[in-house]
């Protein structure tokens, strides 16, 4: 029997808020603990984002109206009221380096290494690569290094007298962070935590076996696209670059000179990425312009994106190849974001790279899930990383095993 079925009733935490901050779109979801393995989605909403640009808040007030919308949309639908908010961020919001840290553990001879030399370890990286003007979202562990010379995946359980971590560290300026958080709670909110989008989809998205495999995960968004490439279950390679699907957009809306609205409807409803093995019917559609509809070739809509799309290509072969390990990734290419729902680029991607590429998870009952799949992963990683989620998926073995552990490692420590 589950310690869950008893104490799990005593936690309110039951509903779970996923926001997605982007700079085309702010998407909230709404989940309910469903079962210890499931969070079932509720509902989800999006509204154009308005008093956010460059990464940082301009209008507050349009900003948590904005946020306010999206809300209390996803609360109508669902008839539920909450209060918490767990926010994603990406994009130009955040920044990347590594950090190194290096910590003894015996003066004299060597020492059993316990997870909590590993949580030291991590502590001391992360406060060497941050700085006083930003807030460590996460961080990736890329290696350990036992005694300079043994590198370790998992170095628990080894003997040594030093530990070294290196990771990569994903931060963000705390004043932008204090901007969003105070928007969020002028629109009668609380935020309860904040994740990097990256993280939310490898932790949700991604299984460890595909991770162990090898496996790129690309996210396709509005004006930012990364790539991280897992290995061995760890991160090996990140790359983010400032070209989305919204270049695309502004070629449509160049080739036919109408507004960017009328581009993106175009773009969601006709378009196609051109195969280089076969020939796109040239076929005609008619769009509205000026009170009138004007027939449009299909093949001008996609020489419009062509440019686009060959850059993303190349950004995605590109950080393939500068990891390293481009024919060791046998779980291939796993696509999310809005920009992965454009028909044919998958299939460009994957006869471009060579290795197989799959749309992410669906969601059952939603339409374009991969588009809403940061604001689920996010309430689903706020989920696994409540109280109640420990007590829903833990058995009495469980808790003993774990008390067991620690009392073995407070004895390696201390004895």
């Amino acid at each position: 029997m589950k310690i869950g079925q008893f104490v799990g009733q005593f936690f309110k935490d039951i509903f779970f808020c996923g926001l997605d901050i982007g700079s085309q779109k702010v998407k909230a979801c709404l989940g309910q603990v469903k079962d210890s393995n499931n969070l079932e989605l509720l509902a989800v909403y999006e509204v154009d984002t308005r008093g956010f640009r460059d990464a940082s808040v301009n209008d507050i007030s349009a900003f948590s109206a904005c946020i306010g919308s999206a809300l209390d949309a996803v609360a109508k639908k669902a008839q539920v009221r909450f209060r918490d908010v767990y926010l994603g961020v990406g994009g130009d919001l955040v920044e990347t380096r590594v950090s190194r840290a290096v910590i003894p553990l015996a003066e004299r001879g060597n020492k059993v290494i316990t997870p909590a030399d590993v949580r030291e370890a991590r502590r001391q990286a992360r406060l060497l690569g941050v700085r006083l003007d930003e807030d460590v979202l996460c961080d990736f562990v890329q290696q350990f290094r036992v005694d300079d010379v043994n590198i370790a995946l998992n170095p628990v359980g080894l003997c040594g007298r030093k530990l070294e971590v290196e990771v990569m560290l994903v931060v963000a300026g705390n004043t932008r962070l204090r901007n969003i958080t105070k928007a969020v709670k002028q629109a009668g909110f609380e935020v309860g935590n904040t994740f990097f989008n990256g993280q939310a989809l490898a932790d949700t998205v991604l299984s460890m076996q595909q991770k162990t495999d090898g496996i790129v995960l690309v996210d396709v968004g509005a004006r930012s696209t990364q790539a991280m490439i897992f290995k061995e279950g760890l991160l090996k390679h990140y790359v983010k670059a400032a070209t989305g699907c919204q270049e695309m957009t502004q070629g449509i809306a160049d080739a036919l000179n109408i507004g960017p609205d009328l581009a993106e409807d175009v773009k969601r409803s006709y378009v196609r990425v051109r195969d280089d093995k076969t020939m796109l019917k040239n076929d005609e559609i008619l769009i509205k312009k000026d009170q009138a509809f004007v027939p449009v070739q299909r093949s001008v809509l996609s020489e419009a994106i062509e440019p686009q799309v060959v850059r993303l290509v190349e950004m995605i072969r590109g950080a393939v190849e500068a990891s390293g390990y481009g024919n060791q990734l046998k779980g291939g290419m796993m696509m999310v974001g809005g920009g992965a729902l454009l028909p044919g680029f998958l299939e460009r991607v994957e006869g471009n790279l060579g290795m197989p590429v799959a749309l992410g998870r669906g969601i059952a009952g939603l339409n374009n899930a991969s588009s809403y799949c940061v604001c689920t992963s996010v309430a689903e990683l706020a989920y696994k990383g409540s109280h109640r989620y420990q007590f829903d998926t833990r058995t009495a073995k469980d808790w003993m095993d774990a008390w067991k552990m620690k009392a073995e490692e407070i004895c390696n420590e201390y004895f």
